[in-house]
């Protein structure tokens, strides 16, 4: 393998204007044309894509609001100790149910 390294002043302010020079002119931007179906799929996509991170990020603050709070849930009771953890698995259990 032969690598060329610029070793000279000259040589490397001559690449840094060719580099300089190429950034400047712009490559001309390709317009893509979608037919229908490719937009509808893209849109479903979209759609499922927000649909899940909504669910993450509503069950990650059930989480964390569970876990903060230290008396849990009325009416909710955990089997075993009394800890946190276990009352947030009793609410998912719970709510796995009446799915």
């Amino acid at each position: 393998m032969e690598v060329d390294i610029p070793t000279g002043d000259g040589d490397i302010d001559r690449k840094y204007d060719r580099a300089l020079a190429i950034l400047k002119n712009p490559q001309p931007k390709e317009e893509r044309n979608r037919d229908a179906s490719t937009r509808q799929e893209d849109y479903y996509k979209s759609f499922r894509t927000r649909v899940v991170l909504v669910w993450l990020i509503t069950n990650l603050a059930l989480a964390i609001g569970i876990l903060r709070t230290g008396s849990g849930f009325q009416g909710i009771r955990s089997e075993g100790s009394a800890t946190t953890a276990n009352i947030y698995l009793a609410v998912s259990t719970r709510a796995s149910r009446l799915c």
